[in-house]
């Protein structure tokens, strides 16, 4: 089952929220806030964060929006590694607009890259109190429930989004396992055939069975996988 991270929707928004340079009044292109942004998305796909960020400053210090800038740079200072800095410009951009939910995402990603089970959870958690239907912090929260062996909240987070995405394959298969440790072989060996039945080669579903199966034929079972 794959981690699920927030990553395009953060990329999308701080690469895509400013597309027009400014134009002064003679309808020259002026050296205002969308200048610098432009230039730090040029910089950015070139790797060079640190002059990326350079620019975003120069964007904020030129009457850019507070929040757009903070939230770009937890982007930049994300790409870098730099979780510390990360964290506090996200924490920042949740600050000048607590109802929004990139904000969260972002610290979410943080989370998950710094591979804090109880952190990420926390983060999941934060964005799905303002956005209970939210399918990214839904799928983190379900996975982190599976890898802690907490099978039945984690088989509750995953119907939740086949609730609404009953073609989701990832949570078909965090379904089919979470059945499995729960004892429900029979519905997990479903969801299996499921997948299956989709792709054959999809190895997860083809070692589910064949742990049931074994299971059955009393050979033990096995640890935790990563399906």
């Amino acid at each position: 089952m794959k981690r699920f991270s927030a990553l395009l929707l953060i990329a999308a928004l701080t690469s895509g929220v400013v597309s027009a340079q400014s134009t002064s009044s003679d309808g020259n292109h002026s050296d205002g806030p969308a200048h610098y942004w432009q230039a730090s998305l040029t910089m950015e796909t070139n790797k060079d964060y640190d002059a990326a960020l350079n620019q975003i400053t120069a964007y904020q210090a030129s009457g850019g929006n507070a929040f757009l800038a903070n939230l770009r740079q937890g982007w930049l200072y994300y790409l870098e590694r730099d979780y510390i800095n990360a964290t506090k410009r996200y924490n920042e951009a949740e600050r000048l607009q607590p109802s929004s939910i990139n904000p969260l995402l972002g610290l979410m990603n943080v989370s998950e890259a710094q591979g804090n089970g109880d952190e990420i959870q926390k983060a999941a958690q934060n964005v799905l109190r303002l956005d209970p239907l939210n399918y990214q912090a839904q799928m983190v929260s379900a996975y982190q429930q599976y890898t802690a062996k907490n099978y039945a909240a984690a088989l509750a987070s995953y119907r939740r989004v086949l609730t609404y995405y009953p073609d989701d394959m990832t949570a078909l298969s965090g379904e089919a396992w979470s059945l499995y440790y729960l004892g429900q072989g029979e519905k997990a060996e479903a969801d299996f055939q499921t997948l299956l039945s989709i792709d054959s080669d999809y190895s997860w579903a083809q070692k589910g069975l064949a742990l049931y199966q074994a299971l059955k034929n009393h050979q033990g079972s096995p640890s935790t996988p990563n399906p």
